[in-house]
């Protein structure tokens, strides 16, 4: 995810202003993220902020701005971490941190029928993917890649821990392939990770001091910078 820049500076925006056309891509369509939306005035189309924020660009034609919330928005193909609050004939109803209870089918997991679909009990937790975004609809989750149709990571999350409360920004940085944090806290302890986009992690590892140890690790390392994380986890792990 890289920031955008604009005349040499790093572009932070307001609710209300209009992103210039020199800085969105003309090639194909755009995809929105959070922070922005369309609008269509006196002919004329234009992208405007929704709130207060960085513009970063996470793909080619891609762009949302980060802002450090913890107000989740559910946008469509994002990867949350939801808790089963209920449970109905067709499926479950979720809590992903929303306004609105998200949905999960009892099939919208890999390679499921109706003989074989998952037994999720009230409090677990999943890691799902939003198929389904309005703002007049309750949100929908599925428990499998769109593209490939198979698990890829989503479904039951067993045993672990779950982090509530992170910046929906920090959230975004933990889920980058070449993570800081994660390398470092990953060269020294093998652990299982998912991270949502909705401030949420679960974490999974041998044993619960070590559990313990990367949950500490993630919630006081947001504003540090590379060197400061390395430092702060090289410190934890020998109070091991």
């Amino acid at each position: 995810m890289a920031e955008v820049e604009e005349k040499g500076l790093l572009s932070y925006y307001f609710p209300g202003e209009r992103i210039p056309d020199s800085i969105i891509s003309q090639d194909g369509s755009i995809r929105l993220g959070p922070g922005l939306v369309f609008q269509k005035k006196d002919r004329e189309e234009e992208i405007v902020v929704s709130k207060a924020g960085r513009l970063h660009q996470t793909g080619k034609n891609a762009m949302l701005i980060d802002s450090r919330t913890k107000r989740y928005i559910p946008a469509t193909n994002d990867q949350v971490i939801g808790q089963i609050i209920s449970r109905f004939a067709e499926g479950y109803r979720v809590d992903i941190g929303s306004a609105h209870i998200a949905q999960l089918n009892a099939l919208a997991f890999e390679n499921v029928t109706r003989k074989s679909r998952p037994n999720l009990n009230v409090g677990s937790l999943v890691y799902a993917r939003v198929s389904l975004a309005d703002r007049d609809m309750e949100p929908e989750l599925e428990c499998f890649d769109a593209t490939t149709g198979k698990a890829a990571g989503y479904g039951e999350l067993k045993n672990g821990y779950m982090i509530t409360g992170l910046s929906l920004s920090h959230c975004r940085k933990l889920i980058l392939p070449k993570n800081t944090l994660l390398q470092t806290l990953g060269s020294y302890i093998p652990f299982e990770i998912a991270v949502g986009m909705n401030g949420r992690v679960w974490v999974n590892s041998e044993n619960l001091s070590t559990t313990v140890l990367i949950c500490t690790a993630i919630r006081n390392c947001e504003f540090m910078s590379d060197e400061e994380q390395i430092k702060y986890c090289k410190d934890l792990i020998k109070k091991l």
